[in-house]
């Protein structure tokens, strides 16, 4: 039996108005239209469904039979829409989102300042948190979602999407000594202090792996998670760092080291087993489409 719900509700409008014709109006059809729907159900069922005496319709015993049905397949197909339709991410409700202070400044931006704007009944709020505390607070299930560099492990309870590569620069102050060097090497920068984050940041993991591949020591410093403060203490002149390429400012002297600089990934990540709220999952939709600014690695 094949048939389809538009001609269930052809049948049903023309039963309660007793008239092809109204009932075509009711549906913004043609009488012909409307005619050709119920002649495709009375097909599929084998039955006629309508007796035609002169300008009245009047059902017939298979016709009165069948209503009731009809008009529960109908209910039960605008129930089935509504489950669907609330099933797709809402356009209104709460957001909440972590994200570093890095991440935010220079790539999250103009993609939250467009997304408030195309989606003005999403009330959202933003924490700014490091990307181990983003991290940890994921792994609780205690936020939806969460922009971070990537972490040393991924967990299996988290779900990891790639967002942008950036590269890592060696920057000094413009008159730090290794401004004026024309040809360096990581010898050169182990002779002056390391500014860098704590030792459970991915930009620590890097600096530090890629001097220990080279047998060469580290006299780091550690005064901040926050880059943007460390960018301060480089232009400051109190040592050189290794930032994102983004932050390179006039104040800084980008060092032709560029065989060197390592990459880092940024991420979005989200529980698996956490069910996200229709803002979440919009957002997620929102995001592939509108992919932050990149500052890809080359």
């Amino acid at each position: 039996m094949d048939f389809h719900l538009a001609a269930l509700k052809a049948f049903v409008s023309a039963a309660r108005e007793s008239s092809f014709s109204r009932a075509a109006d009711c549906l913004h059809l043609t009488q012909p239209g409307l005619s050709k729907r119920i002649r495709s159900l009375e097909d599929a069922l084998r039955v006629e469904l309508f007796d035609r005496i002169g300008r009245r319709t009047v059902l017939t015993e298979a016709g009165r039979a069948f209503l009731p049905y009809a008009l529960r397949i109908l209910a039960e197909a605008e129930q089935a829409g509504q489950l669907l339709r609330s099933l797709q991410p809402a356009q209104i409700g709460k957001l909440h989102l972590a994200t570093t202070q890095h991440i935010g400044l220079y790539y999250l931006k103009p993609l939250l300042a467009e997304f408030v704007r195309q989606y003005p009944g999403i009330d959202l709020t933003v924490d700014f948190k490091t990307s181990a505390e983003t991290h940890k607070l994921l792994c609780q299930g205690e936020l939806e979602l969460g922009f971070m560099s990537e972490p040393p492990l991924h967990e299996q309870a988290l779900e990891y999407v790639e967002v942008l590569n950036e590269r890592l620069c060696f920057a000094v102050a413009q008159q730090h000594p290794l401004a004026l060097l024309e040809a360096l090497t990581l010898q050169d920068l182990a002779r002056y202090p390391a500014l860098l984050p704590g030792s459970n940041t991915r930009c620590r993991r890097l600096i530090e792996n890629l001097f220990q591949q080279h047998a060469t020591p580290l006299d780091v410093r550690e005064p901040s998670n926050y880059l943007e403060a460390l960018r301060m203490l480089v232009e400051a002149g109190l040592g050189w760092s290794a930032l994102p390429e983004v932050m390179i400012s006039s104040g800084l002297c980008r060092l032709p080291l560029p065989q060197y600089e390592p990459a880092r990934t940024i991420m979005l990540a989200y529980h698996r087993k956490v069910s996200l709220s229709g803002p979440a999952r919009l957002f997620l939709e929102w995001l592939k489409e509108h992919p932050p600014g990149l500052h890809s690695v080359a």
